[in-house]
């Protein structure tokens, strides 16, 4: 039965400029595939390929899977997903977003997803709360509009893109386990009551979840533990986090939260 790896955030330049490697304790002798959800890095462009190639050190990139989260697409556009993929191809991983991976009975569904904007029910307000507050819209560029910077609607529709994929995906039947796995939290219970900018962090997609009940979401963004259950659905942040996160390097191995098989 295959062994599988989820991570995110694993914020690898910052691990490297303190002079420490978040793998540090990594085993992946018994891991099969690992996906990294989301925010390997900031400045995809310049310092993915060679996070990748620290990576390659613990696992053969061959067996690593991996979709962008927000802080990928710093100094980058956000319409130039393509560039970013080539990057993953060229070093020998894959790139997975909006993409389905079959391995034995498992599938995988794995987007950054974003969000809707809509917790608290107030979407302009929220906007407005994210563009003064979130570097997102300070650091990501749209090129098809001239290379404007970033604004909410530009990324809750990406949102509703990545969310009609996942209901016609979950609606398709598979014989098997069903695993979801985004950047963005899908649900408000992952998140402190009284933290910033909340719609800029998760959605409330208990309709979609209780809809199709997938076995599994594993999910990051939000750098804070938490696991729950939504009807049958196990939902796991498996954020990794920055080196300030931690003493010393996380156990990353078949024992993580992250880890399925």
């Amino acid at each position: 039965m295959p062994k599988i790896l989820i991570l995110a955030d694993l914020h690898y330049d910052f691990w490297q400029e303190a002079g420490r490697n978040p793998l540090a304790k990594a085993d992946f002798s018994e891991i099969d595939l690992l996906v990294i959800a989301g925010d390997l890095s900031n400045k995809a462009q310049v310092r993915w390929k060679p996070a990748l190639a620290a990576i390659s050190h613990h696992i053969d990139l061959s067996k690593v899977c991996i979709f962008p989260g927000n802080h990928d697409f710093y100094d980058g556009r956000l319409d130039r997903e393509d560039k970013l993929e080539a990057i993953a191809r060229g070093v020998g991983a894959h790139f997975v977003q909006i993409q389905e991976i079959i391995l034995g009975d498992i599938r995988l569904l794995c987007c950054t997803l974003w969000t809707d904007m809509m917790l608290g029910g107030n979407r302009e307000r929220n906007g407005a709360e994210a563009m003064e507050r979130m570097n997102d819209y300070r650091c990501i560029r749209v090129e098809r509009e001239h290379y404007r910077k970033l604004r909410p609607h530009h990324t809750t529709d990406v949102h509703a893109h990545h969310l009609a994929w996942l209901d016609e995906r979950l609606s398709a039947p598979f014989y098997g386990r069903t695993i979801v796995v985004t950047h963005h939290a899908p649900h408000p219970s992952s998140l402190a009551p009284d933290g910033a900018v909340r719609a800029a962090y998760a959605s409330d997609l208990t309709a979609l979840i209780a809809r199709h009940q997938p076995d599994y979401w594993f999910f990051g963004h939000t750098h804070r533990e938490a696991s729950f259950r939504i009807e049958r659905t196990q939902l796991i942040n498996v954020s990794v986090g920055y080196p300030n996160d931690w003493a010393s390097a996380p156990r990353l191995d078949a024992s993580w939260r992250g880890c399925v098989w």
